[in-house]
């Protein structure tokens, strides 16, 4: 059994669950359950204490944000760990190292953390994990909490100047919170997501995204924040004696050609007194994360993209929709999965009328459940009135099967709905 299948196989150990759980327990639960893990590794939490942290949450954009913001600090010649969630093929892809390694030229090198190295902290960390089952009172961390723990031992381990976090779900209780201070904060947008957990209103939202604001510290939220949830964010920084920094409409007017996460990223930067070069290379040196906007073939036109609620995929039909050799071609094929907690008739209802044809599917990720198919058939048909065609598939590689084998060379599928999905279809090749 290899080391991520051995860590995905500790769920049929009893624990309570964040993502389904949280509703039913003080929520401060699973931050008392991680804190108590961290606190018996030797030097684990003094690192935590000493880092340079940026903490990002956010309905949408935080994974780009992050990604960009990673680049321009190891173009400025720092080693910089992120971690972020959820992986799209392998775990390894959750922590990842960036560091400049050469000035002139400038070559950036972005490890994912070694299979060897996972492997190596998964053996040293067995011998915590038993002690939680006999011992902490919150009894075995959940798989997330495990992973991040690895992920903190290895930037530890690489000994990083800066950590970029990524908040798996809300902030206030998630177990990235687990740090006792950090250089900033960012809240990228407030949006429908996870609202059986954190929600239902965009200010519960909010509430749950502010916790992230540490003590004296900063907190920078994104543009499009406005309104009674800005007041939300203001009251929790006000509350915590932090410092909140909003985009200006100049600034905005100044980078208007840039989308909004290269905006966010470039003034996290200039907080963190960064020098202009050192931005402009590593917007330049920036790599997307796999499963956004990935073009996995250029004829047919093939796309995947983890876009997994309202928001997301508004934004990926902004991108498609500003994007005249997109708009030119003929045929499209959407193929579309989901979360059953996910709000996919919203996210259906946005699709729909940009594609000729729609193939629904599911993922195969055993630990969550896949929106129900013929609801979303039903849906489709019924209440959308699609007039093409529309298929069922239980098995995700026979949609893209069938869909490669129907479309010609200037046709386009596009995949998304879930980042569950993607890695499903990534597994398989074309």
């Amino acid at each position: 059994m290899t080391s991520p299948q051995f860590l995905e196989s500790l769920s049929n150990i009893p624990q309570i669950d964040y993502m389904h759980s949280r509703r039913q327990i003080n929520p401060s639960f699973f931050l008392k359950r991680i804190k108590w893990l961290i606190k018996q590794i030797p030097g684990l939490m003094r690192f935590c204490l000493n880092t340079n942290f940026v903490h990002i949450t956010g309905t949408s954009g935080k994974g780009t944000v992050g990604a960009i913001l990673q680049s321009i600090l190891a173009c400025a010649g720092y080693k910089v760990g992120f971690y972020n969630s959820p992986h799209v093929v392998e775990v390894y892809e959750r922590m990842k190292t960036a560091e400049k390694i050469s000035s002139k030229p400038l070559k950036i090198q972005t490890l994912f953390i070694p299979a060897l190295t996972f492997d190596s902290l998964t053996q040293f960390l067995k011998p915590y994990l038993e002690k939680t089952i006999l011992t902490s009172p919150y009894g075995l961390p959940s798989y997330f909490e495990i992973v991040l723990t690895i992920a903190l031992l290895y930037f530890q381990q690489e000994k990083c100047n800066y950590v970029i976090l990524e908040a798996g779900c809300g902030g206030r209780y998630d177990a990235t919170n687990i740090i006792p201070q950090n250089r900033l904060a960012i809240i990228t947008s407030i949006g429908y997501d996870h609202e059986h957990l954190i929600g239902p209103k965009l200010s519960d939202i909010a509430y749950e995204k502010a916790g992230l604001i540490k003590k004296g510290s900063k907190v920078l939220v994104g543009p499009k924040i406005k309104g009674k949830i800005l007041q939300v964010i203001k009251k929790e920084a006000k509350k915590k004696n932090a410092k909140l920094i909003s985009i200006t409409k100049n600034e905005i007017k100044k980078l208007e050609n840039l989308e909004i996460n290269k905006i966010i990223a470039i003034k996290t930067a200039e907080i963190l007194k960064i020098p202009p070069n050192a931005i402009q290379n590593g917007i330049r040196k920036y790599t997307p994360l796999p499963g956004r906007l990935e073009i996995i073939k250029k004829s047919p036109l093939i796309i995947f993209d983890g876009a997994h609620n309202p928001d997301k995929i508004k934004y990926l039909l902004s991108q498609l929709n500003n994007n005249p050799a997109i708009e030119q071609l003929s045929n499209r094929t959407l193929i579309f999965a989901s979360v059953d907690t996910k709000n996919w008739r919203a996210m259906l209802k946005l699709l729909i009328p940009y594609f000729d044809k729609i193939y629904l599917t599911r993922h195969n990720i055993l630990h969550r459940k896949s929106a129900d198919l013929k609801k979303m058939y039903n849906y489709t048909v019924q209440q959308c009135k699609f007039l093409g065609q529309v298929k069922i598939f239980i098995d995700p590689s026979d949609a893209l099967r069938q869909a490669t084998s129907e479309v010609k060379k200037n046709d386009l599928i596009i995949a998304t709905g879930s980042l569950y999905l993607i890695g499903s279809l990534k597994k398989n090749k074309l």
